[in-house]
């Protein structure tokens, strides 16, 4: 299985290639932790106009996003939509879902 923090961390590089991505992040400054089952937790910091994964536990962050190693990645893939995950229990947030929302606008 592939290490969801690994996915993400290339799903992001890929997305801010593409101006109207970095754009969206333009300002922001916020954490998502990320809690996958199996494996180590990890999170996204969003700051100085770039996004970045960092292995652990955040200090500060916003929203907390909690699922399966495996969900965590095929939803960082496209092959999980997150709001169905939510909606059948596979996906727990717990924090601001609305800044969870934000990393779908973000990766899609």
């Amino acid at each position: 299985m592939e290490d969801p923090a690994t996915v993400l961390e290339e799903v992001i590089k890929n997305a801010l290639t593409d101006p109207s991505n970095k754009q969206k992040i333009k300002g922001l400054n916020k954490t998502l932790q990320f809690k996958p089952s199996g494996a180590d937790p990890f999170y996204l910091e969003i700051a100085n106009d770039t996004a970045t994964v960092k292995k652990g536990n955040a200090q500060n962050a916003v929203a907390t996003i909690i699922m399966s190693a495996q969900d965590m990645v095929d939803m960082f893939r496209g092959k999980l939509n997150p709001i169905s995950a939510f909606m059948s229990g596979r996906l727990r947030v717990e924090g601001n879902l609305f800044e969870a929302q934000s990393l779908a606008a973000l990766l899609g």
